[in-house]
């Protein structure tokens, strides 16, 4: 008998179920006037399960579903295609499913337990790569695709790179072009292995250092600078007996402190310097840089556990407050001792998460933010200007933004002087908007919105390509 659908568990408590198509809209209804400086293509990624799952499934653990808008000449054209991963064509092959929960091999049909790429879905970054279109997922080796039809064409080798593992928050370096990545559970398992690994412009290899983690915990993204690399350690542990007997992945230990590794860009993993701060889980990094010898890391922080479909350590899952998510500049002062080189600034007011910047000054003192902004019932993005302290806000009714994505006008335009991309949801529609903002300040209204007659599942994360 076919087996059902079930609903799977997202963020913010929310519970959702799979959409399961791909479209083409050849050209999309505008309001407004898309600017003419916006020619390229948006690329984005998410999760949405072809086949159905088991109960309690997450959203983690979806088929990746790449997307794009393409502007050329004002107008826009979208498509979206599932990435063909060897897990998916093989659940194609069979008409059914194979593949049971979020990165547990345990609960797999018994023909596919071997696949090396089991949890290889590229369901997490559309990342824009000197021109080359790679879906990243932070246990795997990407997938690379056709950025003008969204074809897959094969996963990334690397040459002779040793980690199983690239981030799904790779850093470019806007001045030479280098992609800093690096991977956690490194050889494949859930152990305190990691990897440091460093790509030139053309993709190659360059670099690769190994080291350990304190504990086996999550870490999502982190920081690079001109002078230091920060690793992020949070205490959501993966524990393989706990796999076996059939549990999750990830469980949280409210009795653990956050751990972050601080090592010198040029310098090696023998220099590392691990700090602990208790109390907090972040996921995402605004931007990191280095003043003196202060290390600045601006992030989402939560009191509890943000990723509340992971139950803690007693089988709780999270209350909504402690899932709440505020935008924090942590700084490290290295010319301190341990207990007093942390200190923490939440900033009043700026509650949400998926933070961007204008990538052209990554790793550099910057001024602007920007974030989707989640304070419900208020939703809707938000711009945070680091020298003031002001917040902007686009509020949004009976919607929600997606990850933002800021485009500059000219490659040599002033910082923040552009426009902000936002797929926005639209609940009572039911239906998906992309919205173009002034990056100068997305308070304004929309200087054009794209619709689209659908709703997209949630992508999480996205590049521009420039034509």
């Amino acid at each position: 008998m076919p087996e059902i659908f079930h609903p799977y568990a997202s963020f913010g408590h929310q519970s959702k179920m799979p959409m399961r198509f791909e479209a083409d809209v050849y050209e999309c209804e505008v309001e407004g006037e898309i600017p003419a400086e916006l020619e390229g293509a948006y690329f984005r990624t998410g999760g949405d399960r072809q086949y159905p799952s088991l109960e309690d499934d997450i959203i983690l653990n979806g088929d990746g579903m790449a997307s794009m808008f393409r502007f050329e000449n004002g107008h826009v054209s979208f498509r979206s295609r599932y990435v063909q991963t060897e897990r998916l064509k093989r659940e194609r092959e069979a008409r059914r499913r194979l593949y049971g929960h979020y990165r547990n091999k345990f609960t797999d049909d018994e023909a596919v337990s071997n696949l090396p790429e089991r949890d290889n879905t590229g369901n997490t970054y559309a990342f824009n790569h000197h021109g080359e279109l790679y879906m990243l997922r932070e246990d795997s080796r990407p997938y690379r695709l056709d950025p003008r039809t969204l074809d897959t064409i094969e996963v990334g080798r690397f040459g002779n790179l040793g980690s199983t593992a690239l981030t799904a928050h790779p850093k470019i370096d806007p001045k030479t072009g280098e992609w800093w990545s690096y991977g956690v559970f490194a050889r494949g398992e859930p152990t305190t292995d990691a990897s440091l690994h460093v790509f030139d412009k053309s993709g190659a290899l360059i670099r690769e250092e190994w080291f350990h983690t304190p504990y086996p915990g999550l870490s999502h993204d982190w920081g690079v600078t001109r002078e230091h690399l920060v690793f992020p350690i949070m205490p959501l542990i993966a524990d393989n007996k706990r796999l076996q007997a059939g549990g999750q992945y990830y469980q949280y230990d409210p009795d653990l402190p956050s751990a972050w590794g601080i090592m010198p860009r040029n310098g090696s993993a023998s220099e590392m310097r691990w700090f602990q701060i208790p109390g907090i889980v972040m996921g995402h990094v605004m931007n990191a840089y280095t003043e003196g010898s202060k290390v600045i890391v601006d992030t989402p922080v939560s009191p509890g556990n943000c990723f509340c479909f992971f139950k803690d350590k007693h089988g709780n899952v999270p209350t909504m407050p402690e899932t709440v998510t505020q935008i924090t500049r942590i700084t490290f002062d290295l010319s301190k001792p341990d207990a007093e080189a942390v200190t923490l600034e939440p900033i009043q007011g700026a509650y949400g998460d998926m933070p961007r910047i204008d990538d052209r000054y990554a790793m550099e003192p910057y001024r602007t933010g920007y974030f989707a902004f989640r304070d419900f019932p208020r939703m809707g993005l938000a711009q945070i200007d680091w020298e003031t302290g002001e917040l902007k806000f686009h509020d949004l009714d009976k919607a929600a933004a997606q990850e933002p994505l800021f485009v500059p006008r000219s490659p040599d335009s002033p910082e923040g002087d552009g426009f902000v991309l936002a797929v926005v949801d639209r609940f009572v529609e039911r239906r998906t908007d992309l919205l173009i903002l002034d990056g100068n300040d997305i308070s304004r209204p929309p200087l054009a919105t794209i619709k689209l007659p659908f709703a997209m599942p949630m992508a999480f994360h996205g590049s521009w390509m420039a034509a």
